[in-house]
């Protein structure tokens, strides 16, 4: 399951201006500053961001899992 998380895209936003910053969580792992597309400028990626975000693609896997579950049945 871990290598299909890492290909799972995620958005963070720039805590500048905003934008939603697409990357895959391959990509952040081996990231640690991003720089947003919209207004240029460089941050440090927040672990807590990271985490938040992995959660929210875990729980949509564990619904659509569940979902292709009870197709089944």
């Amino acid at each position: 399951m871990k290598a299909m998380l890492d290909s799972a895209t995620i958005k963070l936003p720039c805590p500048h201006c905003g934008h939603k910053i697409s990357q895959t969580i391959g990509q952040l792992k081996t990231k640690k500053h991003l720089v947003c597309t919209s207004c240029g400028k460089g941050f440090d990626l927040d672990a807590s961001d990271l985490r938040r975000e992995v959660a929210k693609v875990e729980k949509s896997l564990a619904k659509t899992l569940g979902a292709l579950g009870r197709l089944g049945k």
